[in-house]
């Protein structure tokens, strides 16, 4: 059986002026069964559109702050460091990937794109902003196959379909989160604190959206192991 080609989209070091991934997402992909690509960052819609249409699926990475702009905020002094060309790359990728109706998994700020590109709005930064007498570690001191905090997963979600179960335990390493859940988007699972932890659209052959990290689980954790299956499973058919 021929192997589905992913394409990943790509970190960009400004002081390097490099554009590099982490392996962990490409031994995830490869332990799963598909061949991971890296996607290019400057290049315009066609020549995207070309690299894409290669591809079976998109793994949309974790990575920095999306501009506040492109969900009509100003930017607080919270705030990390945002990278325009990739917001513009990821956004094109995007709109290719859902007219073609191609496999999507957003992993960490991979969910958020995939909300505010729908629509919806972000924290842009959670202990900030989020107005609660309990907040979890989402931004873990631990290492990153330490599990930090549980998610209670919906019982009718692509989630469930995949891991089979109402609660796993998860890694956390972020700042921003969901704040206002696009139109279209369903919510997959939610955390102790209540923030939005995975999101899904079932009209979709495969779209699902992580706030943590499965790329540094996999190896050791069946549930992590298992999204990136049902994923690359999915860029088969």
């Amino acid at each position: 059986m021929k192997k589905p080609i992913i394409g990943l989209t790509p970190q960009y070091d400004y002081e390097r002026n490099r554009v590099w991934i982490g392996p962990n997402y490409l031994d995830a992909i490869r332990t799963a069964g598909g061949i991971p690509i890296l996607l290019p960052l400057n290049v315009n819609k066609e020549e995207l559109a070309v690299a894409a249409n290669i591809c079976d699926g998109f793994l949309f990475t974790g990575g920095p702050d999306i501009s506040p702009f492109r969900f009509q905020e100003e930017t607080i002094r919270q705030c990390g460091v945002v990278v325009p060309e990739r917001d513009n790359m990821e956004e094109d990728l995007f709109t290719l990937a859902m007219e073609s109706d191609k496999p999507i998994l957003g992993i960490c700020r991979g969910i958020q794109v995939l909300n505010v590109f729908l629509g919806g709005t972000l924290y842009q930064d959670i202990p900030a902003q989020l107005d609660s007498a309990f907040q979890l570690a989402h931004s873990q001191p631990s290492g990153n196959s330490v599990l930090s905090h549980s998610v209670k997963i919906e019982n009718d979600s692509l989630l469930y379909q995949i891991v089979s179960k109402e609660y796993m335990q998860v890694n956390s390493f972020h700042h921003q989160a969901i704040k206002g859940l696009a139109p279209s988007l369903l919510i997959a699972a939610t955390a102790p604190d209540l923030l939005i932890e995975s999101v899904y659209l079932p009209e979709k052959k495969f779209f699902l959206g992580v706030q943590w990290h499965p790329e540094h689980l996999f190896s050791s954790n069946e549930d992590a192991l298992n999204i990136f299956k049902a994923f690359v499973n999915a860029c088969m058919q």
